[in-house]
């Protein structure tokens, strides 16, 4: 840690580190400490994995209902997700970045490759499982999303992501040529991708997002939860076989 990341984060909130407590995470499967350095579930991780409640519940969902990886392709929007470790036993993993700067299907020095989930590079059927945390409300198109969710999904394959719970879906901001436009007081997110920025949220997700968003060939459907302080819940969104 540097000492400037201690002096604007840690010393703050060292009340919250009696909340910290050593067990098994369910996402990398050592035995770790969870410290806990703020309020809310975002902010109590694994010091093996980086994992919290979210990515946690992610790997409950994938080991216990998806097995088996090894004949799978699997794609996540995290290049540096704490899932990492265990998506990469699948046959082909796919880590994708978004980058306005970059060229969509470049594949840069990591082995990451800039990806818009809006207009993904990917054939046709050619993903099984694609596995995202805490990216869909930011993305300003969602119509567009599951769009290219179910192109690229092999019949019966699934979208497995996480979003902040919110009681009903809302759009809280548009873009219009080429500029943001705000209908709701603007939120910002903790920016995984850099994390010294923030990110705004375009989208509240709520509940009723299968409404907004079902189409005869994807369904979404909340698969866990809700757990823990926040409520989080994980969701699928399935294309049909």
């Amino acid at each position: 840690l540097t000492l400037d990341r201690i002096r604007r984060v840690i010393l703050p909130n060292l009340k919250y580190l009696r909340q910290s407590q050593v067990r098994t995470c369910l996402c990398c499967r050592k035995n770790s400490v969870f410290i806990s350095i703020g309020a809310g579930d975002e902010y109590t991780f694994c010091m093996a994995c980086r994992a919290n409640l979210r990515y946690e519940m992610l790997a409950r969902y994938l080991w216990g209902n998806v097995g088996c990886l090894s004949y799978r392709v699997v794609m996540e929007l995290d290049p540096q997700s704490p899932l990492r470790q265990q998506l990469a036993s699948s046959r082909t993993y796919i880590r994708t970045y978004y980058s306005t700067s970059d060229t969509p299907g470049s594949v840069r020095k990591d082995g990451a490759r800039c990806e818009d989930i809006t207009r993904l590079t990917l054939s046709s059927n050619s993903v099984d499982v694609i596995v995202s945390s805490d990216v869909l409300e930011h993305v300003p198109d969602l119509v567009a999303a599951f769009r290219e969710t179910e192109r690229v999904l092999r019949p019966g394959g699934f979208h497995l992501f996480t979003v902040p719970t919110r009681n009903k879906m809302a759009q809280r901001a548009i873009m219009c040529d080429g500029a943001v436009v705000h209908l709701l007081e603007p939120e910002y997110h903790r920016d995984v991708l850099n994390p010294k920025g923030t990110i705004l949220a375009f989208w509240d997700f709520g509940s009723d997002a299968p409404a907004l968003f079902n189409s005869e060939r994807l369904r979404l459907e909340i698969v866990d939860g809700p757990r823990g302080r926040d409520g989080r819940v994980v969701w699928r969104a399935s294309k049909a076989p």
